[in-house]
Order: structure tokens, then sequence, then C-alpha cells
């Protein structure tokens, strides 16, 4: 009994940690964010995730150097403004109505559909990063690659704000955000089974519902406050 509580207490300084030096990197990697080299980066790098998906999602998480974290973090805020400019535009007729009550929710709901992305990487990547205890990967190592496994969902909320200029073109985006989602569930559970360096389909699956599981618990949690994570 005392050897399990230890257990979980070194558990809980390793988590915390981990979290610490997350922070203390995604805050300099933010600094070091070189807009117009990163971005040529990052097109660079969409297209080789097209090209062979599985293989660089292999060489990331097996990247010790963590030198696609920049990009990672790139492809979020530009998840998080396409949030923000679909909320925003969204909202423009709300806006013609003008009261303090009606503007505080416009801007809570806009401040809720901006975190809402990050918020998905971080709860998907924790318990990843938790329920890994074997093939240990740093956080940093993890985030890269579930923000990668994301990439499917963040091209198709860009493309999602064509429906701005004429709502019809949802008849197009609607089926391939469904489509990029599906895809980004399948590369999620590459990305899981890689980090976690299972070799054998029949014996990580029951693993990966596990993740979806609590990551669906989670997602009801959330869901709670307004916020929808994908």
């Amino acid at each position: 009994m005392e050897e399990k509580k230890n257990e979980e207490q070194i558990n809980t300084e390793e988590i915390k940690k981990e979290t610490v030096e997350t922070v203390n990197q995604v805050k300099e990697t933010i600094k070091n964010v070189d807009i117009k080299n990163d971005a040529k980066e990052a097109t660079g790098f969409v297209s080789s995730m097209f090209k062979d998906p599985f293989a660089t999602i292999k060489q990331i998480v097996n990247d010790k150097t963590n030198k696609h974290f920049k990009t990672a973090i790139i492809f979020v805020v530009i998840w998080m403004a396409a949030g923000l400019l679909a909320t925003l535009f969204g909202s423009y007729y709300s806006f013609n109505r003008f009261s303090f009550d009606l503007a505080f929710r416009q801007i809570l709901a806009i401040v809720k559909a901006v975190i809402a992305p990050a918020l998905s990487v971080l709860i998907l990547s924790g318990i990843v990063y938790v329920m890994n205890k074997e093939n240990k990967k740093s956080m940093i190592t993890i985030l890269t690659a579930i923000v990668t496994a994301k990439i499917p969902v963040i091209v198709a909320s860009v493309i999602s704000l064509l429906t701005i200029i004429d709502s019809k073109v949802s008849l197009v985006t609607s089926p391939f955000a469904s489509l990029c989602s599906v895809v980004s569930v399948v590369l999620t559970y590459f990305t899981a089974k890689t980090i976690f360096g299972e070799e054998q389909n029949s014996k990580f699956f029951k693993k990966f519902v596990i993740i979806e599981a609590v990551y669906y618990v989670c997602y009801v949690v959330v869901s709670l406050l307004g916020i929808y994570i994908r």
C-alpha cells in the first residue's frame, strides 16, 4: 500500500516537472518564431505530411531534438486564428444589436473558440503522456506528434472560413471537414501507437479505445463550459 502511494507521488512529481519544462519550452519557442521563415518551413512540413504521413509521424516521435515543435505551435496558432475569425464573423449581426450583456457573451464565446484548439491538443497529449508508462516520451514530443495528427482538422478549419463569403459553400466544406476528422482519427491512432512503441494492432487497439473514451469524457465536461474541442 505504501509502495503504491510512493509510486503515485513520484508520478505526480514527474508530471509537475514535465509540465513546467513544457511551459518554459513553449515560451522560449514562441520568442524565437520567425514568421516568414517558419511559415515556409510549415508549408514544406504539410507537403511532406501529405506525401508520407506515417513516416513523418515516426520521425517526429523518434526525434529527441524536437526540431518540429515550433512548426507545431504555428499550426495551433493558425487553428486558433481560424476559430477566432469564424466566431467573429458569425457574431457580426449580433454585434449590430449592441448591449453590454450581449457583448460580454460574444466576447466570452470568442475566447472559448480561441482556446478550444489548444485545449484539445493539451488534453489528448496529457492523456497519452499519463497512459504511456513503459515507452516514455517528453511532453514536447507528444504535443508535436498530436498536432501533426490534427493537421487535416486544422486544414478543414481554415477551408471552412470560405462559408464567411457564402454559406452555400458549406455544402462542400462540411463533408470535407467530416472526411478530415476521420483521417485525423486514423493518424492519431498511428501516432499514439508509435509513441507507445507498440507493434501489434491487436494489443494497442484496446489502449486506443481507452484513450478516446477518456478524451470523450473530457470533451463532455469541457463542453458543459461551452468550449467545444475536436
